[in-house]
C-alpha cells in the first residue's frame, strides 16, 4: 500500500512539474508573440502616419514649386493595391527622400510654417519607425532562438507558433475598403 502511494505521489509531482514546465514555456513564447503583434501595430500605424504626411506635403510641394511630381500619383496608386508593409515602406521611403530634396532645393518652402511641421512629423516618424523595427527584431530574435531550443520547440509546436522573418512584411491595406489597416 505504501508503495502504490508513494508511486501516485511521484506521479502527480512529476505532472505538476511537466506542467509547471509547459506553462513557463508557453508564457515566454507567448511574450514574445505578443511584443511582436505590438510592433507591427506601431509599425502600420506609423507608415499610415508617412502616409498621410506625403498627401499633406502635396499641395505645399505644388504650390510653391510649380512642380508636377509623380511621386504623388505613384503613392495615390499605392492605396488600391494589395502590398506588403515592407514594399510599403519603401516607396514611402523613396517618396521622403524626394521631399527632403526639394525641402533643402526650394528655401522659401523650407521657410514655410506648415511645410517645416510636416517635416519635422516625418523625421519623429522615422524615429519611431526605426525603433519599432528595431523592437520586433529583438522580439523576434528571442522568439527564434525560443523555438530552436529543447523542451521550447515542442511547446511553440503544440501551439502552432512559428519562426518569422526579421521585420516580416505583412499586409498594410484593408480588402474591404480604401482604408490601412492598424
Amino acid at each position: 500500500m505504501d508503495i502504490i502511494i508513494i508511486v501516485i505521489l511521484t506521479i502527480i509531482i512529476i505532472a505538476s512539474l511537466l506542467t509547471m514546465l509547459y506553462i513557463t514555456l508557453y508564457n515566454k513564447l507567448q511574450y514574445s508573440t505578443r511584443r511582436i503583434e505590438e510592433a507591427e501595430k506601431v509599425i502600420a500605424s506609423e507608415l499610415k502616419t508617412r502616409y498621410t504626411l506625403i498627401k499633406s506635403s502635396k499641395k505645399h510641394v505644388e504650390k510653391n514649386t510649380k512642380m508636377d511630381l509623380d511621386m504623388y500619383s505613384k503613392i495615390e496608386k499605392i492605396k488600391k493595391s494589395n502590398i506588403s508593409s515592407y514594399d510599403f515602406e519603401k516607396k514611402l521611403t523613396e517618396t521622403i527622400t524626394t521631399i527632403y530634396i526639394i525641402n533643402n532645393d526650394y528655401p522659401k518652402l523650407a521657410e514655410k510654417k506648415e511645410f517645416k511641421d510636416i517635416i519635422r512629423k516625418l523625421e519623429e516618424s522615422d524615429t519611431r519607425l526605426n525603433a519599432a523595427k528595431s523592437f520586433y527584431n529583438k522580439h523576434n530574435e528571442i522568439l527564434i532562438n525560443q523555438i530552436k531550443k529543447f523542451p521550447s520547440n515542442i511547446v511553440a509546436m503544440l501551439n502552432g507558433i512559428k519562426i518569422q522573418q526579421y521585420y516580416e512584411a505583412v499586409q498594410v491595406f484593408n480588402e474591404n475598403d480604401d482604408g490601412i489597416k492598424i
